[in-house]
């Protein structure tokens, strides 16, 4: 299961990748950060990074549409379609009605369903969707304990010497406000929700359609670039990038070897609950696990 060959195309699983295929890959990539990583920065000497978003956007959306593969050039529109996605989309940590419900409809809807679709009756290539994969191993479930931890420290690390400022990321009530435990329970809820999105959009969606066209390690690096753009944007900020990258590389390869969304989803909301716990303890020092 853990064969690179796996990830290729079904209609020719040995044909050579052409340069301008990385090329295109990568000029997307870069307008990922540039129109989504960026998009709350101040402009470059007056130029919106949305503007120079469009210097590389359009250039490897050119070198796509010129790819001896047509499903490379319906992969780079899928793409294009997130990144226009998310830019149009406020990406923060506010839990407000509103937001909830735009980010339910952009996000679900939009970033989810529409790909999905296109997916499966454009390219006529589904999504995996492999939620599982046979039988957990000894050494999957000693990781969801090791990444329990790990996540325990590297969050406080983040949360308290790294970045002191982050958990204002994510907005809550002083302490004595009645609303206080309402308004933690949504920022849970919230915490979940774009866990569970962040998997099923950058690892089942980017990830997979990226290792059909242009290998494992590749799409790897790509998406992990798409996944560190998004989450750089809606709160993680400050050493965010380096943590962030590095977490979208071990839930890629965790997909990789075990091809089990509900492994990857099950590791992200270990990790979401830790950082809940982060957040809830810097705007409330000595809050225990639960809200109350």
């Amino acid at each position: 299961m853990t064969d690179t060959k796996l990830w290729r195309s079904p209609v020719n699983p040995e044909a050579a990748i052409p340069l301008q295929r990385h090329w295109s890959l990568w000029l997307l990539a870069a307008s990922m950060v540039l129109a989504i990583g960026l998009k709350s920065y101040a402009p470059l000497l007056g130029v919106p990074w949305s503007v120079l978003a469009l210097v590389t956007l359009l250039p490897g959306l050119g070198l796509a549409h010129r790819d001896p593969d047509p499903r490379w050039w319906q992969t780079a529109v899928l793409l294009v379609y997130l990144i226009i996605l998310l830019f149009f989309t406020r990406i923060d940590g506010d839990t407000g009605d509103a937001h909830i419900i735009e980010l339910a409809v952009m996000l679900g809807l939009g970033a989810l369903l529409i790909p999905a679709l296109a997916a499966r009756f454009w390219m006529k290539e589904s999504l995996d969707y492999q939620w599982v994969s046979g039988r957990w191993s000894l050494k999957m479930w000693l990781w969801l304990v090791g990444g329990f931890f790990l996540a325990l420290g590297i969050m406080g690390m983040y949360f308290t010497w790294w970045t002191p400022e982050l958990h204002h990321s994510w907005p809550l009530p002083p302490r004595d406000d009645p609303t206080r435990t309402a308004e933690m329970w949504r920022l849970f809820w919230g915490c979940n929700f774009v866990g569970v999105w962040d998997e099923l959009c950058f690892v089942n969606f980017v990830f997979v359609l990226l290792a059909r066209r242009v290998g494992f390690r590749e799409a790897l690096l790509a998406q992990a670039v798409f996944f560190t753009s998004f989450l750089h944007e809606m709160a993680f900020v400050g050493w965010g990038p380096v943590v962030i990258f590095a977490f979208a590389l071990i839930q890629g390869f965790t997909y990789h070897r075990t091809r089990s969304l509900l492994y990857v989803v099950t590791l992200h909301l270990i990790v979401d609950t830790i950082l809940f716990y982060w957040i809830a303890n810097r705007w409330y020092p000595g809050w225990g696990w639960h809200p109350g």
